[in-house]
């Protein structure tokens, strides 16, 4: 029997049409997710600050609801975040991963990365399958929020430009 353990990939990628930065923000504070993503039920930091973190969420996966307990590691210069999930059950031995928001055609690309070992090798495509599905959900929820929240703040920036006034409407004596 081999005790070798194989680490499975998988790797999304979704262009948002909103400002990295504001993409980040979203990604970093969790306490809006509930609101936003239909897949989190509960979100809650724990213990950190901006730059790193300890987070518990709810969410309904496969039907059901389900825990996650993750440390989460930010560099805003890059705008990249790492995961590292905590107190995993079986058939997961390790999950953890990496966000990453880059620019391009005037887009935030945002790459999200998982790796995970497992127990049984069997279950693996199972659990690909999985992270699939509610990577897709969430960057799509994610590219949703965003430009919505992008649109809304356009809307609310002030003008740079001095809004011409008509001129004045002609005088009797002018006239």
């Amino acid at each position: 029997m081999s005790t070798h353990q194989r680490t499975h990939r998988t790797t999304h990628r979704l262009g948002i049409n909103a400002p990295a930065d504001l993409v980040f923000s979203m990604l970093r504070d969790a306490s809006h997710w509930p609101y936003l993503d239909g897949l989190t039920v509960y979100s809650e930091r724990v213990s950190g600050d901006d730059a790193a973190h300890e987070l518990r969420t709810s969410l309904v996966s496969n039907g059901s609801l389900s825990s996650s307990h993750c440390w989460r590691v930010f560099d805003a210069a890059s705008h990249r975040a790492e995961f590292h999930q905590l107190d995993l059950e079986s058939p997961l031995r390790e999950l953890a991963g990496d966000w990453e928001i880059l620019t391009a055609d005037g887009l935030s690309v945002v790459t999200l990365n998982h790796e995970f070992e497992v127990d049984d090798e069997h279950l693996a495509e199972r659990i690909i399958a999985i992270i699939e599905d509610y990577s897709r959900r969430e960057l799509e929820a994610l590219r949703v929020s965003c430009e919505r929240l992008s649109v809304l703040l356009q809307h609310h920036v002030p003008q740079t430009h001095p809004t011409p006034h008509p001129p004045p409407h002609p005088t009797a004596k002018e006239a």
